[in-house]
């Protein structure tokens, strides 16, 4: 029977450098919420459905170089069903159906954080947003937050709003790709007026804008959560070597670096080969 092949290197896991705010938040337990379910299941809904998006996105761009094929057999035959278009338009519209199902995360943060307050609610992200602009929060809710949630609104959740409502509840839209300069252009019927689509020129320039206005949102709201939330420190995965998995205990700190913490597993047998470039190693030798 063979051996399992077992790395003679050190796969690094701890690595907060390159966390997100999100995921950075994530690794922590907040002293006050740490059995809300809604709390940690928002935490992981906005987390979890970023990484869709990101998963998606990979698609799409593997998927754009065959919009030329729906050209090139329209050229041909004259006539093109339009296959890879409408591959192409599926997944471009469930990468904005995954950014705008983040932002759900972050609502349930905030109500499971300050429920009890006037505004505060469940029920709707885009009231989350809205209440924002129309002062409908009460005075407890912080400032911070109001402003964060009112640049959005006012700037780029709407349209968001809109295009996630149709494409979850309407038809599929189409793409077509310019052979002159590469751009895509999306259309879709149902979110036109009367009865002319959109027409979005550029639709890969604009899902790379609200990725990034949704990403900026979320990174502000999860920083004034670290720094404002009670957080206890974690025990947490540092990384593998040789089978073994090593650990570091670490707290909320500013900043989260490779050498926050105290490692857990000095004790080991095998000794991690990081020992020596690792600050959480040095700090528990420092403690014995």
């Amino acid at each position: 029977m063979s051996q399992p092949v077992v790395s003679e290197k050190f796969l690094l896991r701890f690595a907060p450098e390159h966390l997100g705010a999100v995921e950075r938040f994530r690794l922590f337990e907040c002293e006050s919420l740490s059995q809300d379910k809604l709390f940690r299941r928002g935490i992981a809904t906005t987390a979890d459905h970023l990484q869709k998006f990101t998963v998606l996105a990979d698609i799409a761009n593997e998927l754009s170089a065959q919009l030329d094929l729906d050209r090139e057999e329209l050229d041909r035959s004259g006539y093109s069903p339009g296959t890879y278009s409408n591959r192409y338009a599926a997944v471009i519209e469930c990468c904005i159906n995954e950014l705008y199902s983040s932002l759900d995360g972050v609502r349930d943060v905030i109500f499971a954080t300050f429920q009890g307050i006037r505004g505060v609610q469940k029920k709707s992200t885009e009231k989350t947003f809205r209440y924002a602009t129309d002062n409908n929060y009460g005075p407890e809710f912080p400032k911070e937050l109001v402003d964060i949630l009112k640049r959005a609104n006012d700037d780029w959740f709407y349209r968001l709003r809109r295009y996630r409502t149709e494409f979850t509840h309407g038809s599929l839209g189409s793409c077509h790709k310019n052979p002159e300069d590469s751009k895509i252009s999306y259309f879709h019927q149902g979110l036109g007026t009367q009865g002319n689509a959109l027409v979005v020129d550029d639709i890969v320039s604009y899902i790379n804008e609200v990725y990034t206005k949704c990403l900026e949102l979320q990174t502000e709201i999860f920083e004034f959560f670290y720094d404002h939330l009670t957080l206890k420190p974690a025990q947490t995965l540092c990384g593998f070597y040789k089978g073994r998995a090593y650990m570091r205990k670490v707290t909320p700190e500013r900043p989260l670096t490779f050498h926050s913490g105290i490692c857990l597993s000095t004790h080991y047998e095998l000794e991690c080969p990081m020992k020596d470039k690792c600050g959480a190693y040095a700090n528990a030798l420092g403690q014995i």
